[in-house]
């Protein structure tokens, strides 16, 4: 029996999830991550601010490495303002690169919609899985000597993580980032099903505290549009009895979160310095590059509200900003910016150009949701749109959703503490996982399944040398409505009358009808075997019962030998993008 989850040894003690007294949420942000965390007997959420070097909310995803990357040097907030011991000279002076690596937004990595030159670069002796393996076990450090000083005789095989991940990742991420949190030694064996996945769904569990004073109430729906750093989160939620929560539509997620904004800058600075200066820059003088994103969030991204009248022009003096990068600049640009006195002025038609291609995508993935909730039922509609994450602090995102939406959305805001909104929903799910109701599929799952060639109807390259095809028989159907515990089965038999052993192969593709096992983006999520070696005098009369049951904390596939009863099952982590 396998699975494409991380083979695990069953013999040892399993610690049971009834054990456990603290629940933590990791939020493993694209370009900020924190966490939160709550005794089960108080459920009071706690956000941990303490980070090295900067007391805030969450801290930089970002890590240093020395030469060989094998050591990591600085992570978080002081990776940024590193300087290294040696090689104290100047830049120019050395005229050689920094010996250390600097690495982030190395998350993205788990993005299959990205290009592969789209994705960050990393050193040739760097892979992203130990770059997420090395800071998460930075964060473990202080999650545990916070919970030590918490809670001092609390064992790690009583606390419950909740992992917040984007919606638009695929199942087989999960199954990397459960890989990685067991070598950054978050789990073990032990402990393996202490870890939970959750996506915007926690934002939505937030938003739920502060919902009766907006006036929701019970069969009343809400939108989530979780704005992070990298990515957007979009989920429609309706309240049930008991505050527990339906998805009405399919989630859906794109990468235009606020650091897009602060590209568009750095695409802005690279026109007026030149390409290869802010290269050289990048290699050279990285600290003085995030100085300048830095001074570009402080002083324009974090107040522009998108009203010319209150807008005033600023200047970038590079020579007191990121002096290094003057020594660089050539042609052209180092004649027209030393006539300026090397100062760039950002005035706001520029500054406007900045944010809205990023917020337009934002727009049309709310416009869609609408649209989504609307081909269901026209009697159906949203109440309330909350806007989480950092990027939702942005006045101007704000007033642009409000003006595109007030018509069809009687409430916009966003709720206390947006950055935050996430980590504690993922605490929050874990304190009371069966708030959630139900969930929308995100793929089509089914079995591989073996049947006649049809030279009429199949294709002929999928034909097979014995004249047969490979099919995909539909179990669950992408954007099915599926309540928690819900399962989904049917009855095969084997292809001949000698066979002594079934084995099952569940795939899974965003297709809604999908027929054959060779089509694009078919992606095999695991298999399960069962013996029929009993009854063999029955041929191909020997019925197996195959079933997926989609629970709270993972996919259960179950095998049913319809005639002994014996009954083989394994379960699935990688879930439904929760």
């Amino acid at each position: 029996m396998t699975s494409l989850h991380r083979p695990t040894s069953f013999t040892s003690f399993i610690a049971p999830l009834e054990d456990i007294r603290v629940v933590v949420g990791i939020d493993f942000g694209t370009t900020f991550s924190g966490f939160a965390y709550a005794n089960k007997l108080t459920s009071e959420i706690e956000l941990h601010t303490g980070w090295p070097g900067k007391e805030r909310e969450k801290t930089n995803t970002v890590l240093i490495y020395d030469n060989s990357c094998k050591e990591v040097l600085k992570w978080g907030y002081q990776a940024l303002t590193y300087v290294p011991k040696k090689n104290k000279k100047s830049i120019k002076e050395l005229g050689s690169p920094q010996n250390h690596h600097v690495i982030e937004r190395f998350k993205l990595h788990l993005d299959d919609k990205l290009r592969a030159d789209e994705k960050p670069c990393l050193p040739q002796n760097l892979n992203y899985k130990r770059a997420i393996i090395d800071y998460l076990k930075k964060m473990k450090e202080i999650i545990e000597n916070t919970l030590d000083k918490r809670w001092p005789d609390l064992k790690l095989t009583q606390v419950l993580f909740i992992l917040c991940v984007p919606a638009e990742w695929g199942p087989h991420t999960k199954a990397i980032m459960r890989g990685c949190a067991y070598e950054a030694e978050l789990l073990n064996e032990s402990i393996e099903s202490h870890l939970e996945f959750t996506t915007e769904q926690a934002a939505a569990l937030h938003c739920l505290s502060s919902i009766q004073e907006h006036g929701l109430k019970e069969g009343d729906t809400f939108l989530v549009v979780d704005c992070g750093g990298g990515t957007v989160d979009l989920t429609m939620r309706t309240i049930q009895m008991g505050n527990k929560l339906n998805e009405e539509t399919e989630r859906t997620g794109d990468l235009c979160g606020g650091t897009f904004v602060d590209q568009e800058f750095i695409n802005f600075i690279s026109r007026k310095v030149g390409f290869n200066a802010l290269q050289k820059l990048r290699i050279y003088a990285y600290g003085e590059l995030q100085k300048l994103v830095f001074t570009f969030c402080d002083q324009i991204k974090h107040h522009f509200t998108g009203d010319l009248d209150e807008y005033e022009i600023t200047v970038l003096d590079l020579q007191v900003i990121c002096p290094s990068l003057i020594n660089y600049i050539t042609g052209a640009e180092k004649t027209i910016l030393e006539n300026n006195e090397w100062e760039i002025e950002l005035d706001f038609d520029t500054v406007k150009k900045m944010f809205d291609t990023t917020i337009n995508k934002i727009i049309r993935l709310i416009d869609n949701q609408l649209y989504q909730l609307k081909k269901l039922s026209n009697m159906r509609k949203c109440k309330a749109m909350f806007l989480v994450g950092g990027f939702s602090s942005s006045n101007y995102l704000i007033k642009r959703v409000r003006e595109q939406f007030k018509r069809r959305v009687p409430y916009i805001a966003s709720p206390q503490q947006p950055v935050v909104a996430i980590v504690k929903g993922a605490v929050t799910y874990g304190l009371n996982i069966n708030l959630v109701k139900s969930r929308v599929l995100k793929w089509t799952y089914g079995v591989e399944v073996k049947a006649k060639f049809d030279i009429r109807n199949d294709p002929l390259e999928f034909r097979t040398k014995d004249n047969m095809i490979w099919k995909f028989d539909i179990l669950a159907v992408r954007g099915t409505n599926v309540c928690v515990n819900k399962k989904f089965c049917k009855e095969y038999k084997p292809l001949n009358s000698e066979q002594t052993m079934a084995e099952f192969r569940v795939f899974i593709t965003t297709s809604y009808q999908p027929e054959y096992i060779n089509e694009n983006e078919m992606r095999l999520l695991g298999t399960l075997k069962i013996t029929l070696s009993n009854w063999l005098s029955r041929g191909r009369n020997r019925p197996v019962e195959f079933g997926l049951t989609f629970g709270t904390m993972e996919i259960k596939a179950t095998a049913r030998n319809m005639l002994t009863n014996e009954t083989c099952h394994t379960t699935f982590d990688l879930d439904i993008n929760r």
